[in-house]
């Protein structure tokens, strides 16, 4: 896994196809937690997932991993791994994340250290989206892989 940015044109590419609803877009180069494949009716995908700031405090502890808090994170709410924001992504709208200062290399670490439990954790939020149980503020995963592999057609007919 790996801290990525992902590209504007990404966010335009959905909002030109009206797949943009509950995306968090790009501020400042939002950081999100790429992983490489995960299982998604019977097919592999990258997916990510952004890192939020601002975590109600009403949010289920299952929905997201907790990290320490940024700068931006208000009073009572949680920064972290939000799982019902994932999203799945190609390799085109992938950037770095120049991780550049103390917070972004702990962050990196805690990561790290806990990456089969994100990894399953997704995974398992996935298999509940096949399933109908989709949280209203998770994007729309359907859509997107449409999008993306419309545009890969595109791309090989070119």
């Amino acid at each position: 896994m790996k801290l990525v940015k992902i590209s504007n044109k990404f966010f335009n590419d959905c909002k030109k196809n009206n797949i943009h609803k509950e995306l968090m877009f790009n501020e400042d180069g939002r950081p999100s937690v790429l992983i490489v494949r995960l299982k998604y009716k019977g097919n592999f995908h990258k997916f990510v997932v952004p890192l939020r700031s601002n975590i109600s405090p009403t949010t289920p502890k299952n929905q997201y991993m907790s990290l320490p808090p940024n700068s931006k994170t208000k009073p009572h709410h949680s920064h972290g791994i939000h799982y019902i924001k994932i999203f799945p992504i190609t390799d085109k709208y992938v950037q770095s994340y120049l991780i550049s200062d103390p917070f972004d290399l702990m962050v990196k670490n805690i990561i790290d250290n806990n990456e089969s439990e994100i990894i399953q954790a997704c995974q398992d939020y996935l298999f509940e989206c096949e399933n109908g149980n989709k949280h209203f503020m998770t994007p729309d995963i359907d859509g997107i892989i449409k999008m993306l592999d419309m545009l890969d057609e595109n791309k090989d007919t070119n």
